[in-house]
């Protein structure tokens, strides 16, 4: 084994640190506040559809899986 310490690169940035700062500032804005969160979280998504001219499509119903009883 030898003495000398590994130097690691420094890691790069993804998509999902970018997800996790602004869920750290929605924390902090909401304060822990889960309904705050949600709110604020739709407001700034509808901001962005807005703002990119984005549709809201719904999805397709669900379909429940069959049990096998027929009923």
């Amino acid at each position: 084994m030898s003495d000398t310490p590994t130097r690691q690169k420094p890691r790069e940035l993804t998509a999902v640190d970018d997800v996790r700062k602004i869920r750290a500032e929605f924390q902090k804005d909401s304060g822990g506040d889960l309904r705050k969160h949600v709110e604020q979280s739709n407001r700034v998504l509808e901001e962005y559809r807005q703002r990119l001219g984005l549709k809201v499509i719904q999805p397709p119903p669900r379909k429940t899986p069959e049990d096998g009883t027929g009923s």
